[in-house]
């Protein structure tokens, strides 16, 4: 009976400090708020923990130190669950974040359509044929994709799509961040090579 008694005062302890977390969540990134930036939604997301945890433990339960510690962190993978769920709607306001993936289809079109031109005028067929291909099937991904979010029929479908579109985005931008950095590092070092002349004694003692 006490076990119970417990049970029941830290599960109502956990619902409590939840609908705090929601409903302060919904006031700042509810259906009908506009969209925040993802830095500002997470340190939100933080404070309202911290806030709600403090909730929790300020509660008077049952139990024992060790017995609420297993329901704290329960309440904890929840709202972290939540939050999950708050980012994916605050998304979904983003415009540009709903047109990623058709944004995405069309740049991958417009690549290989041009490839596959240079490529028919250079002679190389084969190349020409594989870029039309892709187009082809950017194409056809890009109608599935419209019908899906047309008609919400085939979600898991159009949902691949963008998982798809999502790590071609991914790859692209992690690999244009590394040319950046590349090619800063090397300005770097041509502006700041005539402060270390010791490459012109090497050179000096190569000679002699």
């Amino acid at each position: 009976l006490f076990k119970a008694t417990a049970e029941a005062n830290n599960l109502a302890a956990v619902a409590g400090a939840k609908d705090l977390y929601n409903k302060s969540m919904e006031q700042i990134c509810g259906g009908d708020k506009p969209y925040i930036s993802p830095a500002e939604l997470e340190r939100r997301h933080t404070e309202l923990l911290q806030t709600s945890v403090r909730h929790f433990r300020s509660v008077k339960k049952m139990g024992g130190e060790d017995f609420c510690r297993r329901y704290q962190e329960q309440l904890e993978a929840e709202l972290n669950e939540s939050y999950t769920n708050f980012t994916k709607h605050n998304d979904g306001k983003n415009i540009f974040f709903a047109a990623r993936t058709p944004a995405m289809l069309f740049a991958v079109m417009f690549v290989m359509y041009v490839v596959s031109l240079v490529t028919g005028f250079v002679g190389i067929s084969y190349v020409a044929v594989l870029c039309n291909l892709v187009m082809g099937v950017a194409l056809t991904a890009l109608c599935i994709w419209a019908y899906v979010k047309y008609s919400g029929k085939f979600r898991d479908v159009g949902r691949v799509i963008d998982i798809v579109a999502e790590t071609l985005w991914e790859q692209v931008r992690r690999n244009a961040k590394s040319l950046i950095s590349a090619n800063k590092t090397e300005t770097s070092l041509k502006m700041f090579a005539p402060v270390f002349p010791s490459s012109k004694f090497q050179q000096k003692d190569d000679k002699n």
